[in-house]
Parts: C-alpha cells; structure tokens; sequence
C-alpha cells in the first residue's frame, strides 16, 4: 500500500485546469469562484499519473495547494475509515468531556464566535484554555482545541499561528509520525526548509521501529522529499 493525496487547488485558471485535465487528472469536485475555480481530487504514489501531477502542483505557488495525506485511496474512504474506528474513541472522549467540561465549554464558545464571524475573538478564548489542558494534563483536551484553533487560523489565512498552534498540538497526537509528516509539510509551504527537514527525520526515526504497510510507505515518501532523513537514524 501507498500514501494517497487529497489536493485541493485554488484559484485555477483555464489553461491550468486543462494542463491537469492532460495529465489525466479527475475532479472529484469543483467549484466556481471570482478568482477561478477551485477544485478537488484524490491521488496515490502508486498512479503511474503522480509524477506529472506532481510536477504541476510544484509549478504553482504553494499558497494555492493544500495536500492531506492518506492511507486509503479516497478522501470519502479516509472519512469513513475514522468514522469506523473511532467509535470507541468517542466513548473515551465522553468520559475525557466528563473530566473536565471546561474544554467543552470553551470549544462551544469558540465555534459560536467564529460562526458569527468574529474569528479573533474565537482563537482569544482558546489561548488560555491550551494553556490549562497543557498544566492539568488533559492531554486529549490539548491537541482538540490546538487543532480547532489551526484549522481557524488556517481558514483566517494565518499561517504564522497555523503552524504554532499545529505545533503545539504535534505532542499529543497519537499518530506522531504521521502528524510530524505533516507538520514537515506545513513548514515547508511556508518555506522554512531546516525546520522541516528536522520534524521529516523525527517521522523517519519513529517510523523505522514500525512494521505496518503504511509506516513502509511513510518512509519510502520522506526519502523521496528529504534523502538524509536517513543520516544517523
């Protein structure tokens, strides 16, 4: 088994849309905007495509693309794949919620702000809440209101507190390898080529005392992205 990418291009113009169209690129969904059209599609490093669409995806700015990696083909399989195994995680969190309802107080109060679209004012009641989950040891409370606030920093454009509050979410994250992967991705989106070249070799690290078909492939996709990875694993 290989990873697998859902790619998300914005602002995409005619000629670009044809040149993905060309490499053989199907649409799972596309959407019309003022600045051209977004679209969506699903990808693994198997497809004898990858290559190509790869190079595309490079030629454009990296602001325009988001990547989320996958161990299952589809996006909507992923979805359902987390649904299925997660449902005895959901029984965990009621009793994590139970422990300490401050977290769900505060990620309500964060939702409705951003809802109304005062989005500042929705990271603001977060900052103290992390900060407690982190000294009360609710961990689980932690990486939950870490990620809700880097996906609203990600929706506000703000990839400076994206990427810190990614961060701080990455020591709770029960996949870390994984989460470390793409953390490195982030950083280097954003151009900051040391910093995620040291978060790839953590992944690498963790990833060879693994045995499964994805930990294969997470390591056959650093390699290709960052060759010394290897160097003093």
């Amino acid at each position: 088994m290989h990873l697998f990418h859902h790619i998300t291009v914005f602002s995409l113009s005619e000629q670009e849309k044809r040149s993905f169209v060309k490499a053989g690129v199907e649409f799972t969904r596309a959407i019309n905007t003022s600045r051209g059209e977004t679209v969506m599609f699903d990808i693994g490093e198997n497809d004898p495509r990858y290559e190509r669409v790869a190079a595309l995806l490079r030629s454009l700015d990296p602001e325009r693309v988001r990547d989320f990696s996958m161990t299952v083909p589809t996006l909507r399989e992923f979805i359902a794949k987390m649904v299925a195994d997660g449902r005895e995680r959901l029984k965990q969190e009621a009793a994590v919620q139970a422990q300490w309802p401050r977290g769900r107080e505060v990620l309500r109060e964060s939702v409705e702000l951003m809802k109304s679209g005062k989005k500042d004012q929705a990271l603001n009641v977060l900052d103290p809440a992390i900060a407690e989950a982190i000294e009360g040891n609710h961990s689980r409370w932690a990486s939950v209101l870490s990620r809700h606030a880097a996906a609203l920093s990600l929706s506000m454009g703000d990839r400076e507190r994206q990427i810190h509050y990614e961060q701080q979410a990455l020591p709770f994250a029960e996949d870390h390898r994984f989460a470390a992967y793409n953390f490195a991705q982030l950083l280097l989106r954003d151009g900051q080529l040391v910093r995620a070249e040291r978060y790839a070799a953590e992944a690498y690290r963790q990833s060879i005392t693994q045995t499964s078909e994805a930990d294969t492939d997470l390591r056959a996709a650093l390699l290709k992205q960052w060759p010394n990875v290897a160097e003093g694993a």
